[in-house]
């Protein structure tokens, strides 16, 4: 079973909740072993299956006949697990009285008086802007147009755990900018690419937050980081560079730089000292050449108030593919 779906259930619904495999080859008929993953589980006291789809949808009759079977075989209760689920499906299913658990958090658990959570709901109220993790996902799909991956590629890729990668790909499925198809050597892997130019930036740009978490001085900067700020927007446009040089540090990188770090006001007003940005994410992993990417540029450059650097960045941004379409 999904480590995250195992932690959701058993923060929020059972402490005291076991899975165990279930070898259903041995006990169902061959045809529904190979359309589903199924785990054996007790919920709340409660015996029962959790069913996961790995083919094809093969529509609410048909998944009745399929849930029917299996219960008379097994007399345990059976709950269907999904990735996600459209309105539809979610209202068809409990229209039938059939369980089922979405990874999101909704759920239908009538056997033990468990009603709908309409979490996606409540998340497109409350949710404001990405997780960092969903945000560098979002960046990585932005500037590779063709990439289909699935969550195990994309954790390598970038340098975090399954469980992560699986957490952001989902927030940015909820919003729409991404689409799935179940595939891969198993057969059973979902493969995520993004939707099309220019509707995956301008939908997307409006949950992303500065990655700068805060702003250091280092004097006689030798080392060579990634250019940032007005700096690297000078770099790229015509804009007059800062009095200061900027540069763009991930956080787990900050303790290099501890030493050499400035805290005299007075100094760094009147010193020649670099600004040192500390970022949520790594910039080297979305970065070409000696600047940061132009995305993460952008939205740290939000809080300035200047019209110029506004033109500037929206000019800079009218040769890009995926900002045109």
């Amino acid at each position: 079973m999904n480590d995250n779906l195992m932690t959701y259930l058993k923060e929020n619904i059972d402490d005291d909740l076991s899975v165990q495999g279930f070898d259903a080859k041995k006990i169902l008929p061959l045809f529904l072993s190979e359309y589903y993953d199924i785990y054996k589980a007790v919920l709340l006291g409660h015996e029962c299956l959790f069913v996961r789809l790995f083919r094809e949808d093969p529509g609410i009759e048909v998944l009745k006949k399929h849930i029917k079977v299996i219960n008379e075989i097994t007399d345990k209760h059976v709950i269907l697990v999904y990735y996600s689920i459209s309105q539809f499906r979610r209202k068809s299913l409990i229209m039938q009285n059939i369980p089922f658990i979405v990874e999101n958090g909704q759920m239908y658990l009538p056997f033990v008086g468990l009603d709908l959570k309409k979490t996606t709901e409540i998340t497109k109220k409350t949710k404001d802007k990405f997780s960092t993790t969903a945000q560098l996902i979002f960046l990585y799909f932005l500037y590779n147009k063709e990439l289909v991956i699935n969550t195990t590629e994309i954790a390598t890729f970038l340098g975090m755990t399954t469980m992560s990668a699986s957490r952001g790909l989902n927030e940015l499925y909820s919003v729409g900018l991404l689409t799935y198809h179940v595939g891969g050597k198993t057969g059973r892997s979902k493969l995520y690419r993004r939707i099309e130019d220019s509707k995956y930036y301008k939908k997307g740009y409006p949950y992303l937050k500065s990655p700068v978490l805060k702003t250091v001085y280092i004097e006689n900067m030798n080392k060579k980081y990634l250019i940032a700020g007005l700096e690297a927007l000078s770099m790229i446009t015509m804009l007059n560079p800062p009095k200061r040089d900027v540069k763009a540090i991930y956080k787990k990188e900050l303790y290099k730089l501890n030493d050499y770090i400035i805290n005299d006001r007075s100094k760094i007003a009147d010193g020649k000292m670099t600004k040192i940005q500390i970022w949520s994410y790594n910039p080297k992993l979305i970065a070409k050449g000696k600047t940061v990417d132009i995305v993460s540029l952008e939205v740290s450059l939000d809080a300035i108030n200047d019209e110029r650097v506004e033109q500037v960045i929206e000019k800079m941004k009218k040769d890009k593919r995926w900002y045109m379409g």
